[in-house]
């Protein structure tokens, strides 16, 4: 397999993903960025985005996150994240579903001025917005 390092991607609920990898690539505030074994340490914001783990697009693995924090060593990636979920999940139904909550969430809180309510249902429309961009490239 060459070498290789240790991805682990990590939500409140659940370790996801906790696999080896050629190659990982992920959604920076900054834009996207690859990390292979060896890389420099460093830690990051992540924006909502496609996070790709394998050596290449037919057989990577793709989830879905909906931001959160990178820490990359040399031998290990860490992404931990509010939300995530595997591109297999990721359904029409799905993204009418989540959209529907999160334009009523947020209705609601920018009806009551909470701003900790009001960024998290934002960052779920952003989760929302990759989920459908994912879908239409698929489709066309």
């Amino acid at each position: 397999m060459g070498i290789v390092i240790q991805t682990e991607l990590v939500t409140p609920e659940a370790l996801l993903l906790s696999e080896e990898f050629m190659l990982v690539t992920a959604p920076g505030v900054d834009g996207y960025f690859g990390v292979m074994s060896g890389h420099t340490p460093f830690v990051t914001l992540l924006k909502a985005g496609v996070l790709s783990a394998g050596a290449g697009d037919e057989d990577a693995r793709q989830y879905v996150i909906a931001g959160g924090f990178a820490e990359v060593r040399p031998d290990k990636v860490t992404i931990l994240t509010e939300r995530a979920l595997p591109r297999e999940q990721i359904t029409k139904q799905l993204v009418a579903d989540e959209k529907h909550e999160a334009e009523t969430k947020l209705a609601q809180a920018e009806g009551d001025q909470e701003t900790t309510l009001i960024a998290y249902w934002k960052a779920r429309m952003d989760f929302v917005k990759v989920c459908q961009e994912l879908l239409k490239k698929e489709q066309g």
